[in-house]
């Protein structure tokens, strides 16, 4: 099997809650997540062991995975652990406040059970590029909703 390290950052205007309500909340996935198509809550509450399964297009393939919240400290880090995926291992979101925001990251750590012919990078790579569109997408979102004094600030003339 392949092992994957993948982490990418990004910063966003906003307060670290208004980030995790949109972040943590597995509904709103398909909005900022460009390749999950659809999601099925199985436990509704944001606890450990709550589930939650969810299905993708990757590379013109419909995939299905199911995740467990392993912990949860609102509105800074949600880890989750894959089952039944083609990748298992863990998710981990982490927003701590910046001095423009917040800082957002996002580490998927694991192996790849369906692609471990492949070497790691030719996995790597394509997943580090879909996170970093994702996380643009999630920053378009949360800054066109976040409260202005934590938007930047530009001068007009």
């Amino acid at each position: 099997m392949a092992a994957i390290d993948v982490s990418v950052e990004i910063e966003i205007a906003a307060a670290p809650a208004d980030i995790a309500a949109v972040m943590f909340d597995p509904q709103r996935e398909p909005e900022w997540m460009k390749e999950v198509t659809g999601v099925e809550i199985i436990d509704p509450a944001l606890t450990p062991g709550a589930r939650v399964r969810r299905r993708a297009n990757v590379m013109g393939q419909e995939i299905g995975w199911t995740t467990e919240v392993e912990a949860v400290h609102f509105p800074h880090v949600l880890t989750l652990r894959v089952v039944d995926a083609p990748v298992v291992g863990t998710i981990s979101y982490q927003i701590q406040r910046s001095p423009g925001g917040s800082t957002v990251r996002i580490r998927n750590v694991g192996e790849s059970k369906k692609f471990g012919f492949l070497p790691s990078g030719l996995i790597a790579g394509p997943m580090k590029s879909a996170l970093s569109a994702n996380l643009e997408r999630l920053k378009t979102i949360v800054e066109g909703s976040a409260p202005t004094d934590l938007r930047p600030h530009t001068e007009s003339r």
